[in-house]
């Protein structure tokens, strides 16, 4: 019986170190199905936010064209606050933030060109982070 013990324990001790090598796999695998989520979830921030950031506004209706420009802005701002990545949230931020502080006079036809370069230039950088 004597002989049985010891074969038992190492039978036991195998057992263990099968069992925390599993756990170790299972870990890899959660952390890796938590980076494909999140660049999953990046891949599908940015597909939004540029989606909003392609608006242009109709500058035959200036106050129309003012609304619907703040409106996209804000629903970048709510992007903004789901973005993990520092970057990603700091690039939807500026365009959010030139699409959220246009004026009337930003979308008068002799000034709309100075204003979408402004942004135009916020979505490069929102481009460059998404990439």
């Amino acid at each position: 019986m004597r002989a049985g013990r010891p074969v038992a324990t190492l039978l036991l001790a195998l057992g263990l170190a099968a069992a925390v090598s599993g756990c170790e796999a299972v870990q890899q695998a959660s952390d890796t199905a938590n980076q494909v989520g999140a660049a999953a979830d990046k891949a599908q921030l940015c597909i939004d936010a540029l989606k909003l950031a392609g608006f242009t506004p109709d500058a035959t209706d200036p106050q129309k064209a003012l609304e619907e420009t703040q409106q996209k802005a804000e629903e970048l701002n709510a992007l903004a606050a789901k973005a993990g990545d520092t970057t990603l949230k700091d690039a939807i931020t500026g365009v959010s933030d030139t699409m959220g502080k246009v004026t009337l006079e930003d979308l008068n036809p002799a000034n709309i060109a100075t204003w979408s370069q402004q942004k135009l230039d916020q979505v490069a950088k929102l481009s460059s982070a998404c990439a």
